[in-house]
């Protein structure tokens, strides 16, 4: 009964994050994590000696003490409201998914840069991509808002929604959980630049293995999607296999080079973030410039992938349900 009554949470939660998405609340888990991870980068930062072994140490405290807190405290109560009652379990671990998944504040974003950019208003594309994206983008003029927008999305669609689901397939929620706050760390410390290269180390190389596997499968997904939407299929596909590998991660170019292989589009290039350039190669062949329709495109593609990734959490639970059965019996 147990895999039955994950797969009713993972529906729950992904049925709020589609209704409610991420409510702008410092007190919502995933910002109380974000500043419990700042709060200890700062603490251990200082407790270590400003060495390369020291800082990676530390970076290795930061992991282990970040995992502890947040899964210690989501199993516990789990187990708390299992015991209490079975549906006091499922609400509580749909809960658990819920703030996991973050698919639809990506997409309420994408709409307000797709609006702005089509009424030439950089400065309300802006206002929006900041909702979605840590790049600096004070800089930007439409038509870059909408290709950082892409961007943004093709490389989040593994982050927000099929790692969390995938994860949450394996392990119920306390997997979606797993997968969210490493993600958190990641992205708070994980940057190769001077100041965490040494420390976000073991988080950034954490996040790439735990994401290895949801990232093939939502290229996979975004491929079967632009079918579905009659977008660029063949290429698409052509460019996942010649251009995948061109990003310094192992796992953002996947769903990146299928989206701009769908959308007929070039992404990648330098990006800034805190001020630090970083430079990127290209993604995809520039068949026409990057406009609101691609932005509109990608937010379709989003919402696919993420209900493929939710379909293949059902079917892969279900037949882990009627195995389960048929070995008992």
């Amino acid at each position: 009964m147990m895999i039955m009554n994950s797969l009713c949470a993972l529906a729950f939660g992904f049925a709020l994050d589609m209704m409610i998405g991420d409510p702008k609340n410092r007190f919502y888990p995933t910002e109380i994590v974000r500043r419990m991870v700042k709060k200890l980068e700062n603490i251990l930062k200082n407790a270590y000696l400003d060495s390369p072994d020291a800082q990676n140490m530390a970076g290795i405290m930061l992991v282990v003490m970040t995992l502890l807190i947040c899964m210690g405290s989501s199993i516990a109560l789990l187990l708390l409201c299992y015991k209490l009652n079975v549906i006091v379990g499922i609400i509580a671990e749909g809960l658990l998914c819920w703030m996991s998944i973050s698919g639809r504040s990506m997409r309420h974003g994408l709409m307000g840069v797709f609006r702005a950019v089509r009424a030439d208003n950089a400065g309300g594309a802006r206002r929006y991509l900041r909702q979605i994206t840590d790049r600096d983008v004070d800089h930007m003029d439409p038509a870059a808002c909408a290709k950082c927008a892409v961007e943004t999305a093709s490389e989040n669609a593994v982050d927000m929604l099929v790692g969390p689901i995938f994860w949450a397939c394996l392990f119920g929620g306390p997997g979606a959980v797993f997968c969210r706050v490493i993600n958190i760390m990641d992205n708070t410390v994980g940057f190769k630049d001077n100041e965490n290269i040494h420390f976000g180390k073991v988080a950034a190389k954490l996040d790439d293995i735990v994401m290895f596997i949801p990232a093939r499968l939502a290229a996979a997904f975004m491929r079967w999607d632009a079918a579905f939407l009659r977008l660029d299929k063949k290429n698409a596909q052509e460019i996942y296999f010649r251009d995948k590998r061109r990003l310094p991660s192992p796992n953002s170019g996947c769903t990146m080079s299928v989206a701009a292989g769908a959308l007929d589009i070039q992404l990648g290039g330098d990006e800034i973030r805190n001020g630090v350039l970083t430079r990127r190669q290209r993604i995809g062949d520039a068949l026409h410039p990057v406009s609101a329709d691609e932005v509109f495109w990608i937010n379709q593609l989003l919402t696919g992938t993420g209900a493929s990734a939710m379909l293949f959490a059902i079917v892969m639970r279900v037949a882990a349900y009627i195995l389960t059965t048929l070995l008992i019996k």
